[in-house]
C-alpha cells in the first residue's frame, strides 16, 4: 500500500490498499469479500460442498472457509486419511517434496555399481571400497565390522592373540594384520629425571631450557 491513508491498514481480510484518485483510500478486495474495508462476506463458501468427507462440517468465513475433520482426516478439505489425527479444523498440509533429482542421482550411482562388478563382489570377505556405498549395498556389509577383521592377515602367527600386547611383532606389522595394534609405533622414552621437575616448573615460562627442549619434555 501507498499514501497516508492507508497507513493505518485499514483493508481486511487481505485486501490491498491504494489511493483513490479523488482521495482518500480504495480496497482491493479478494474474491469472497466485500465492502469499504473487505469486511462483508460475498461469497458463502459453503455452498460448493468443499469438504470431502461425508462427515464434516462446513464452516463459512470472510473469504474463506474451514472444514472441521472426523478423527482420522486432515487437509484443508479432510481428504487425507491419517490414522492418527484426531478430530479438528483441517489444515492444509505441504506437498511432498520432490525427491526427484535424488532418485536421479541414486540410479547413477546404481548404474556405477554394476559397472565395477559390485553384485560379483559382494560377500567376498574383502572391503571393496568402490563398494562401499549406499546405492551398492555398502559390498554386502564386507567394509563393516560384521566380519574377520584378520580375514586376510596370512602371518605365520596368530596376530589376533598378540595385538595391542605393547610388543611389536614384525609379523603382524602390516595393514592385513592391522599394524599389530600399533605396538611397533616408537613410543617416546620418559623425560630425563634430572631435568623433569625443573622442566614441569619452567614449562611456557618464556625461556628456553635446552634440557627441556626436546618430545619427551
Amino acid at each position: 500500500f501507498s499514501g497516508y491513508d492507508c497507513d493505518s491498514e485499514p483493508c481486511q481480510n487481505g485486501g490491498v490498499c491504494r489511493i483513490a484518485d479523488s482521495g482518500g483510500y480504495m480496497c482491493d478486495c479478494p474474491h469472497g469479500s466485500t465492502g469499504v474495508n473487505c469486511e462483508m462476506d460475498a461469497v458463502n463458501e459453503c455452498d460448493s460442498n468443499p469438504c470431502r468427507h461425508p462427515d464434516a462440517v462446513c464452516q463459512n468465513k470472510i473469504a474463506d472457509y474451514d472444514c472441521y475433520c472426523p478423527p482420522k482426516h486432515v487437509g484443508k478439505n479432510c481428504e487425507i486419511y491419517d490414522r492418527f489425527a484426531p478430530a479438528g479444523i483441517g489444515r492444509a498440509v505441504r506437498p511432498k517434496q520432490d525427491f526427484s533429482n535424488y532418485a536421479q542421482d541414486l540410479e547413477k550411482q546404481r548404474q556405477q555399481c554394476l559397472r565395477n562388478n559390485c553384485p560379483m563382489k559382494r560377500g567376498n570377505m574383502k572391503c571393496d571400497e568402490e563398494c562401499n556405498t549406499y546405492a551398492c549395498d555398502f559390498d554386502g556389509n564386507d567394509c563393516s565390522f560384521g566380519i574377520n577383521p584378520w580375514a586376510n592377515c596370512t602371518a605365520p602367527i596368530r596376530c589376533w592373540e598378540v595385538f595391542g600386547d605393547n610388543v611389536c611383532n614384525e609379523d603382524c606389522n602390516n595393514a592385513e594384520c592391522l599394524f599389530d595394534g600399533r605396538d611397533c609405533e616408537k613410543k617416546l622414552q620418559g623425560c630425563n629425571p634430572i631435568y623433569d621437575d625443573y622442566c614441569k616448573n619452567h614449562y611456557a615460562n618464556g625461556y628456553c631450557d635446552y634440557g627441556c627442549n626436546n618430545a619427551e619434555c
